[in-house]
Parts: C-alpha cells; structure tokens; sequence
C-alpha cells in the first residue's frame, strides 16, 4: 500500500524508511522511559514465538550489523531515501515546497516534550511536523476514517501468540476500509497471503519461518516506526504466590494465590509495639513539669520576700 501507482508506493516507501531512521527511538527510551524499555526492530515482543532477538532480528531497513554491534543507519542514508522519494533536502523536488507531515495527538495543545523532541527528529532531515491535537473521541473519528497521516498509539495482545499482533497488519483488518484494528490501513498482498498462512499452521518450524518472512516484508515496507517494548516490573509480599510482571496480561488478579496463615504470621511480626518513643515522651514531660513547677515556686518565694 500507500500510493496509487507503484512507483509513488515506491517513493512513499522511501519516505517511510527515511523516518524510520531519522527517529532515534534509544533517545527517546533513555530520556522519556528512563531506560526502561526495549526499542523494537519489528511487531514481535519478547516472549512470543516467532521473535527473534539480535543479531538475527535485526531490521536491516534501520540498522546495520557492525559485527557484534547493531547501529542505526546514519543521516546521510535517511536524507539519500528522503531524495528518492521526491523531497531532497526535505523540499518537494518539483515546486520546492516544503515537506509538512501532521501527527495526529489526542489530548494536549501539542507542546509537550515527546512532541518536540519528534520535531527534533525530522529536523535533521529537514521535515517539518505540525501537531493537530484533539479529543480521544475526534482522534477516534479520523482513525475510523483513515485521514491521520502519522500517530502514536500501542497495543497489549489478548493472547501471547504472533497472530495477535501480525494480524495488525493485514489487510483486509483496515480501519478505514472494514473498522478493524489495522490502524495503519497497510496493505500488502504478499504479507496477505503468508498471514492466511500462518493463522492455520501448528507451532513448529514452518510456521516460525512464515512469520520471519513476514516480519521481512514489513521491516521492508515500514508501515510502522516500531516504537519500544516498556519493561515490566512488580513489588510482592512473599505471601503471594504466581505473581509475575507482564505487559501482555493484564487481568492476572485471579491467578494469584495467597498464604493467609504467612500473612497474619509476618504482620505479626512487622508489627510489634515499640514502646520506648512513648516512655521517652512521658520521661521529658515530667521533666519539663517539674522544671516549670520549680521556676513558679522560685518566682512565688521571690514575691513573699518582697512583700516582707
């Protein structure tokens, strides 16, 4: 997909490519998720069969494998395919426009911090990028229509298998075309055909290289910046048991279990009265008492001698 001639839905690979490579999606781990994060080569997370981590995941579109090093491409690279797609130095080829891209943010006047370091981003390449902020609700509408040109949104799968996030991609799910959760409304026969593949094939090697092959075409295409994987992270008491952190499931309240007798033992424990704060306390106002009873007896004797 993404243009009505194949050699403008080559140029506007191009151009996807070239943005891909511009966002330097480590930055923005370091500086708005604290490091906590993983940056994404591809619509796989960790844990679900078909991901492969690096070297052999690699998104060779975006990076390059400087053996044992993975490196994003350079600048130069993103302004070479931002040239090949029409817009040298970020300016039309053929009017000397400038380039504009609108990202589409719901909520907020489009001034934050992660918007602005996104202009930072396309700076570098000369793009220009205007925010059109809105409600969540009028967000949705141009979601449902298909009008929003960039945008940044994720997803927590309903179950931990690669269907349930390839299935993102496919076409026939567009938003705009069939209300599904294509946002993107990517379309690409090809990654069509291995998706209907995949959807009925048993765990096992086959299927591990229909997905790779699929992760291929779409690291290829860049309908997506893949953006980052948060980290997950929990605090429990030892009483509970079956706790563990995910970001792919999200109700696992009823999965945990819990030591009552543990739980009344440690409390116990934890919780025994400390008493000398208060001895202490009591201590220092008798003292306190008795010095202001002696400072009065002193001032009344000091007035009976007076008066004698």
């Amino acid at each position: 997909g993404g243009g009505d001639t194949p050699e403008q839905a080559e140029k506007n690979r191009y151009l996807r490519q070239a943005l891909s490579i511009v966002f330097d999606w480590e930055e923005f781990v370091t500086i708005f998720q604290n490091d906590q994060g993983l940056v994404a080569h591809g619509p796989l997370p960790p844990g679900v069969r078909g991901y492969q981590p690096l070297p052999e995941g690699i998104n060779h579109t975006v990076y390059e494998l400087e053996d044992p090093y993975v490196k994003r491409r350079s600048i130069d690279e993103a302004k070479a395919l931002l040239a090949k797609a029409g817009y040298p130095n970020g300016r039309d080829a053929e009017t000397g426009a400038p380039l504009i891209l609108y990202f589409d943010s719901a909520g907020g006047m489009g001034s934050n911090a992660s918007l602005d370091w996104m202009r930072r981003q396309l700076e570098k390449i000369g793009v220009q990028m205007e925010v059109r902020a809105t409600d969540y609700n009028r967000f949705q509408d141009k979601m449902q229509r298909g009008v929003a040109q960039m945008f940044m949104w994720g997803w927590v799968a309903d179950y931990p298998d690669a269907e349930n996030f390839l299935f993102l991609l496919y076409g026939p799910h567009a938003r705009a075309q069939g209300g599904g959760e294509n946002a993107s409304n990517y379309s690409s026969p090809e990654y069509d055909a291995l998706f209907e593949k995949m959807r009925f094939l048993d765990d096992g090697p086959e299927k591990d290289e229909v997905i790779t092959q699929m992760v291929q075409i779409v690291q290829h295409d860049a309908p997506w910046m893949f953006g980052y994987v948060p980290n997950s992270g929990g605090v429990y008491q030892q009483w509970v048991y079956n706790a563990k952190p995910s970001q792919m499931v999200r109700n696992a309240i009823q999965y945990l279990r819990i030591d009552p007798q543990l739980r009344v033992e440690k409390q116990a424990q934890w919780n025994q009265p400390v008493w000398w704060p208060l001895w202490l306390v009591l201590g220092l106002a008798m003292v306190g008492a008795v010095f202001v009873w002696r400072v009065l007896r002193q001032r009344e004797q000091q007035a009976v001698q007076k008066e004698m």
